[in-house]
């Protein structure tokens, strides 16, 4: 019904409402087959529900061609993964392959900016889901962000490889994050195993992505790499975890002065004030009283958005005195 008075007044005026009413219509749509599904019992083996409401949505998308039936279609599949991963504790082919092949034509087609970053988003979760379901190593993690890393470089127009290029760095610098914590406990570090496969694999692409910016004279932007080395199998790994994070940090800082470029220094200093209070976590948690830990990290955080705010103040001030 709310489709229907949606697709009517879409017909007289193309306009915010109508779509809201489309939109409205094609989640009421979504919500009642979980609903009839949960009313009569059946068993949901797979993502199935979540395939037919993707793909609906992709179809809705084609006829009506508006961003929020694009970003509502595009969360349902990211959703239906995570909800096949926690339920079945499986990970749905069909639904990476929708995202790729299905909204990844619209990306590609339409060239907006926010298409690519939900895209990049929708990939990088259902990738780290992929990790999780299929009990996989953490560092598989380190080879699906780099293949969305190289997707940017290789596509030259910026409405994709920013997008690209911004949340792979940033999925994998938390993931840097995350293995500063696992790669100290010994417990976790006993039942790391090294796969050849993902070996043989990374040292291809990691091999095609150097050939890459070389070929295209964006050398300095090699620094970007350092985060993409399986450094769980090197020794020291759990120092060099950290040490990894500041290098990138503050090469970028020294780039982005170098250059006077202040999108990279702001990439510096945000990466820098985050691997400041990882360390601070990692070394203050077990060693202080756990309330002068949380005043003292609250105090850490209020500096941290503090200075990146200013730092991005100055930004836009620059950039209105360059107009």
């Amino acid at each position: 019904m709310l489709y229907v008075l949606g697709d009517i007044r879409y017909r007289k005026s193309a306009d915010l409402i109508a779509i809201s009413f489309i939109v409205l219509g094609y989640i009421a749509f979504g919500a009642g087959m979980l609903l009839a599904i949960d009313i009569y019992n059946i068993q949901v083996t797979f993502a199935w529900p979540f395939i037919i409401w993707a793909v609906v949505g992709l179809g809705v998308y084609f006829i009506y061609e508006h961003k929020l039936l694009f970003s509502v279609a595009i969360a349902v599949t990211t959703i239906g993964q995570l909800y096949n991963a926690s339920i079945n504790s499986a990970f749905s082919w069909v639904l990476l392959f929708l995202l790729l092949l299905g909204f990844g034509h619209f990306v590609y087609h339409h060239r907006n900016y926010l298409f690519s970053y939900l895209f990049s988003i929708s990939f990088v979760v259902q990738l780290l889901t992929l990790v999780f379901a299929a009990s996989q190593q953490y560092y598989w993690l380190i080879l699906y962000f780099l293949i969305l890393y190289v997707a940017g470089d290789l596509i030259r127009e910026q409405v994709y490889r920013k997008p690209f290029k911004i949340i792979s760095l940033l999925a994998i610098f938390i993931v840097g994050m995350y293995q500063t914590f696992i790669l100290q406990d010994e417990f976790y570090m006993d039942d790391l195993t090294l796969q050849w496969s993902f070996i043989i694999v990374w040292f291809v692409l990691f091999g095609a992505a150097i050939a890459i910016k070389i070929i295209d004279n964006r050398s300095y932007q090699l620094i970007d790499f350092v985060l993409f080395l399986p450094i769980a199998f090197i020794p020291f790994s759990y120092g060099m975890s950290l040490i990894v994070l500041f290098i990138f940090s503050l090469v970028w800082l020294f780039i982005g002065y170098k250059q006077d470029n202040s999108e990279y220094i702001l990439i510096g200093t945000i990466s820098f004030l985050v691997s400041v209070f990882t360390v601070y976590i990692q070394f203050a948690w077990d060693a202080m009283n756990k309330s002068l830990f949380f005043l003292i990290g609250g105090i850490l955080l209020f500096l941290i958005s503090f200075l990146i705010e200013k730092q991005r103040r100055t930004i836009v001030d620059k950039q209105k005195g360059d107009e």
